[in-house]
């Protein structure tokens, strides 16, 4: 098959985060299959890019901004949306990682109307929202996008619950996130670090992070905790926040990560920490299991049930003190270390393998799938 992918943004420091690193992943997976995938974003660069990677081809077309208030929601990309008009009838399907932003949603609309079966996926981006601008773009551009695609694949039952509430015509399938297994490095030989891995944003809650490191910091705990991850809008209030509980000797902000850097990083930690609220599906944590790393997550995360039923994961109500008493336990108890690592990979080889992610979505390009 020839399948288009299209993803908001790539860039070498990872700024978008997982739903980028998800579509490459299918990309990797979908075209060790034999498949033809061209993944198509914008980018930082000043020209369009055309490349290879493993296996695939990534399109980038120069990122421009409505506003850069608007963060990636006023991105667009305008070579983009001509350079796939143009391609349309080359590809049998387009996957659209969807977003309320100006480079997906455009996306959407021109495979919508030049005819191609359109699959979406929102990656729990598309969900009720506060924002004034929200309730017209819905109406607009991800109520149609929504009613007309072949299919929307959804991480959690919640995520398929808020797209039926703005288009109940929506055709929702369930998908996993899933991640590529590999052997997981060993844990008694990393440094003493605990990682926080993601943007530095309101709902990743990255000053809960520091506020736990103060707690174990005061307990005595003799370890470095870092925040990798790029600035979208916390990056002051971390800084601060390290400087007014003088921490800099053992709390540090390293900005954003290349992606190919993150196994690394993950796998040299004792515990990987994800404070955040109402995150649907991270990858970030799919790769901290990946890596033998214990983790610690809220209990508001898409799939907490699932990492307590495999033991995957220690699940807390996400307070500074409740995710100190976590990290300490897993770096002072190997057999507890020991035994999230077996539950990570029970349920990566369970229900997170990248084939059974690849099953499904040649399932749903087929045509037998359509509306």
């Amino acid at each position: 098959m020839k399948i288009a992918q299209v993803v908001t943004y790539i860039s070498p420091d990872g700024a978008f985060g997982g739903p980028t690193r998800v579509a490459l992943a299918q990309a990797e997976a979908l075209s060790a299959r034999g498949h033809e995938v061209e993944v198509f974003a914008a980018a930082p660069d000043r020209q369009p890019r055309v490349y290879e990677q493993a296996g695939f081809t990534i399109r980038t077309f120069p990122a421009k901004y409505v506003s850069k208030r608007l963060g990636f929601a006023g991105m667009y990309a305008p070579g983009l949306t001509s350079a796939l008009r143009r391609d349309l009838q080359r590809f049998d399907a387009v996957h659209i990682h969807l977003a309320r932003d100006l480079v997906t949603l455009p996306a959407a609309r021109v495979a919508r109307k030049g005819g191609s079966k359109v699959i979406l996926q929102p990656h729990g981006m598309i969900d009720e929202s506060s924002h004034p601008l929200a309730r017209p773009v819905d109406s607009w551009e991800v109520k149609p996008s929504l009613h007309n695609a072949a299919a929307v694949l959804t991480l959690t039952g919640k995520e398929a619950e808020d797209i039926a509430a703005i288009a109940p015509a929506a055709i929702t399938i369930p998908i996993i996130n899933g991640i590529a297994h590999r052997d997981m490095p060993p844990i008694e030989t990393r440094m003493n670090r605990v990682v926080f891995l993601a943007r530095l944003q309101e709902r990743k809650r990255p000053a809960e992070f520091v506020k736990m490191a103060a707690i174990l910091v005061e307990r005595g705990l003799q370890f470095e905790f870092i925040l990798a991850g790029p600035d979208e809008g916390q990056g002051a209030e971390v800084t601060d926040l390290i400087a007014s509980l003088n921490l800099g000797s053992q709390v540090s902000w390293i900005g954003a990560v290349d992606p190919d850097e993150t196994d690394a990083l993950l796998g040299g930690g004792r515990a990987y920490v994800l404070p955040s609220v109402g995150e649907v599906f991270p990858m970030s944590v799919l790769e901290a299991f990946r890596a033998g790393t214990p983790t610690v997550v809220t209990d508001s995360l898409g799939i907490a049930d699932k990492c307590t039923q495999y033991g995957a994961a220690i699940v807390t109500d996400g307070s500074a003190a409740a995710l100190a008493d976590a990290v300490q336990q897993v770096v002072e108890n190997p057999s507890l270390a020991n035994s999230l690592r077996e539950g990570a990979r029970n349920f990566i080889e369970s229900e997170l393998n990248m084939d059974i992610v690849v099953d499904k979505l040649l399932h749903v390009y087929s045509p037998e799938v359509s509306r």
